[in-house]
């Protein structure tokens, strides 16, 4: 529901920034329009975005700086940088988007790590979802995550998430579909 409301945003920025005058608009625009291409994962057109705004716009703003910084770790992959670079103090019309940009960074880390390690130190986990070892423990407890007890950092051992079983297609299925498309380019 969110992501569909973010995707509508979007489209209503983008209408705004091309109807505009001299084809530049406020900086609040650049800045939500900035803002829901990262919360949409949408880099290359957050990075043609940057490449438009002008430099006189760019200069003066240190939150549309700052929105390029966790840009940069998005584009990089580079999770404690993004961590860092997200907590600022937003204006009021991206806090929302920014907020629930993290949120939902942190969970598809916890579930990319659910799914990728068999164990893993607490503190790298800290890092990688820039969590409390008190946060740590009651995530662990909410995902049924077993916590090795001993010195720290201790070791945690996620459990896999259940996965959806592909759906089994015979060769005899693809054969027969492949065959009937090339039936039909040739008819």
């Amino acid at each position: 529901m969110f992501f569909e409301k973010i995707r509508q945003l979007t489209l209503l920025l983008e209408k705004q920034e091309l109807e505009a005058p001299n084809g530049i608009v406020s900086v609040q625009l650049y800045s939500e329009l900035f803002a829901a291409y990262l919360y949409q994962n949408d880099l290359s057109n957050a990075r043609y975005l940057w490449k438009r705004i002008p430099p006189s716009v760019k200069a003066g703003h240190a939150e549309l700086e700052q929105m390029y910084k966790v840009f940069q770790c998005q584009w990089n992959n580079d999770t404690a940088g993004f961590y860092k670079a997200i907590n600022y103090d937003w204006s009021k019309h991206v806090s929302e988007l920014m907020f629930e940009l993290k949120e939902k960074m942190q969970q598809e880390t916890v579930n990319l790590i659910g799914r990728a390690y068999s164990s893993i130190f607490e503190n790298v986990l800290a890092e990688m979802t820039n969590q409390t070892p008190d946060m740590i423990d009651e995530m662990c407890k909410n995902l049924n995550w077993e916590i090795v007890e001993g010195p720290r950092p201790r070791l945690i051992l996620p459990k896999h998430p259940p996965t959806d079983k592909p759906l089994v297609v015979t060769a005899e299925d693809q054969l027969q579909k492949l065959t009937d498309f090339v039936s039909f380019l040739e008819n």
